[in-house]
């Protein structure tokens, strides 16, 4: 889970590579919009916004679009490229807009960096007008053939080491938990649909680089510096056993959620 402050500051060191960083992040938020289908002219709230894939997915569709972020930078270059956004800096849990201000919120990949996902709906649910709805998209973990990863990871950076038993390491969010969580926060009329999004990469040295931006760079600054080179090495050697069997394939989905306020 991130702080505030620690969204803040990584999300404005990424603002220029974001969307190449994250590459489904794009495609994914024509298809949250899509999924809502919002008429023109609605009023579309969108949290967390980042580089304004979701934003302008609805300006798009002609919808009247407002978004706020933790990243004062990625507002300000979104502002800046699309000066029909309003676009600002913005605390989701405590956001400065009257109740019943929109009629749509979406929030893309969001929900799942939350330390506080109920509170969040809650407040979306807040200054949405009553028959508004809600569009989420959260990321679908599946360990798939990185299974390696997994357990490569377990043993340099869990608690105890690969002695740690896997059934103690906190799991992703699940859509089943997200819509849980809707219902609890009061939303209705609950519905969900999978996109996914296979990505190749050329090999080992592609999948380092690809990850090291999504948070390895920083667990591998925190080991010693002769666990970090050894930990860079095993890396490269399990993904080149993957790369020879079959070929480096990031197998990402996504599950898209739609809920109502009555």
């Amino acid at each position: 889970m991130v702080t505030t402050a620690q969204a803040k500051a990584k999300y404005d060191q990424l603002v220029d590579r974001y969307e190449d960083i994250f590459f489904y992040v794009a495609d994914v938020g024509k298809d949250l919009v899509a999924f809502a289908d919002p008429a023109p002219g609605v009023r579309v709230l969108d949290v967390g916004a980042g580089r304004g894939a979701v934003a302008r997915a609805a300006l798009a569709k002609g919808c009247a679009v407002t978004a706020i972020d933790a990243s004062p930078l990625m507002m300000r270059r979104l502002a800046e490229e699309h000066p029909e956004i309003s676009a600002s800096e913005g605390d989701l849990y405590r956001m400065e807009f009257a109740d019943g201000s929109f009629d749509l919120v979406t929030a893309g990949f969001v929900m799942q960096v939350l330390d506080d996902p109920l509170a969040a709906l809650t407040e979306f649910r807040r200054v949405l007008a009553p028959g508004g709805t809600v569009a989420l998209s959260l990321e679908r973990q599946s360990v798939g053939r990185l299974a390696w990863f997994q357990d490569l990871s377990l043993e340099f950076f869990a608690p105890g080491g690969a002695a740690e038993p896997k059934a103690a390491q906190p799991g992703p969010m699940t859509f089943d938990q997200l819509d849980a969580l809707l219902v609890e926060a009061g939303f209705e009329d609950l519905t969900r649909e999978t996109v996914e999004l296979p990505k190749p990469l050329a090999g080992p040295d592609a999948l380092l680089d690809w990850m090291m931006p999504r948070g390895l760079a920083e667990m591998i600054s925190a080991l010693p510096p002769e666990r970090g080179e050894e930990f860079r090495r095993r890396f490269l050697e399990g993904a080149r056993r993957m790369h020879d069997d079959g070929g480096i394939v990031l197998e990402f989905a996504a599950t898209l959620h739609r809920a109502y306020y009555r």
